[in-house]
């Protein structure tokens, strides 16, 4: 069986379930109501309740109904909360596991551009959190820069892999590698809204970056901050040309183009505690 065939066939099993918990709420609701307003009107005529007691029995008759219906009805709201939640829970990690897939995949190519993926996620949440960006948007900026350099996987390994500079040819070659994560980004319908911002992640602040130029607020929030946690990342650590430099100098180095590549706002906010010291420990860890 498939994987599409699979989570089909699950679906429809999940349906069925539902539908029958459904029915069975149900009948049981229309079950208990006819007994309960039966038995109050049977009661009523053979006993001669009005007359005897006044409406105290009948009002009775009604608080019971009504306290039935609502202990039905809760006991179904809470049946499909938890329902609802293990979906909900499910899809996430099924969404989580294809993440880490993707960047499993990026790391059987080049093992560099692997780890990288989840060193710059890391990094990138730290400083959306530092910014106050709502949680979700904190989220998706973490799952774009996890995704941010996709496009490598067609990149050729003697460019991808090279032990020394890219010539200017080379260098065109791995300029494409934005667009291309973007296009297999839109093909995928959960992950098409991460496109803009894996897309624009090598643009600069002065509108001298690629594939597109753009400049300024024009870049979308999470690709600029994908841009500066990739440049630190690409700083402090070791590649098979040149050694990487400590994280305090690295953040020195973006400081130097702050305003040119890089938005000074967001370098602003990473130079300053305690998002300079998480940094440190997350680049400490992640090592």
């Amino acid at each position: 069986m498939t994987p599409s065939a699979s989570l089909l066939n699950h679906d429809r099993q999940m349906q069925r379930h539902l539908e029958r918990r459904d029915r069975t709420a149900l009948l049981l609701y229309m079950a208990s109501g006819v007994g309960v307003v039966v038995a109050g009107e049977a009661g009523a005529f053979y006993l001669d309740m009005a007359e005897r007691y006044g409406s105290t029995p009948l009002l009775v008759r009604g608080i019971a109904y009504l306290l039935l219906t609502m202990m039905l009805w809760a006991a179904l709201l809470r049946s499909n909360r938890r329902t609802v939640i293990g979906l909900m829970q499910e899809k996430r990690q099924s969404y989580e596991s294809m993440l880490l897939a993707y960047d499993s995949a990026l790391g059987l190519k080049d093992a560099y551009t692997g780890g990288h993926g989840r060193r710059v996620a890391r990094y990138a949440r730290l400083i959306a959190e530092a910014m106050n960006l709502p949680a979700a948007e904190v989220s998706a900026v973490g799952e774009a820069a996890l995704l941010h350099d996709l496009g490598k996987i067609g990149i050729p390994d003697r460019i991808l892999t090279k032990p020394s500079r890219l010539t200017i040819e080379e260098f065109a070659e791995v300029q494409k590698h934005p667009a291309a994560a973007a296009d297999i980004l839109h093909a995928i319908p959960p992950l098409r809204r991460h496109a803009m911002a894996v897309r624009h992640h090598h643009e600069r602040f002065n509108g001298s970056g690629y594939p597109d130029g753009l400049r300024g607020t024009d870049i979308p929030i999470a690709a600029r901050i994908i841009g500066v946690a990739d440049a630190f990342d690409a700083l402090t650590t070791n590649r098979s040309y040149r050694s990487g430099v400590k994280a305090a100098q690295a953040l020195s180095e973006i400081a130097k183009v702050a305003g040119s590549h890089f938005d000074p706002e967001i370098v602003a906010v990473i130079r300053q505690n305690p998002v300079r010291e998480a940094l440190f420990a997350a680049q400490g860890e992640m090592r």
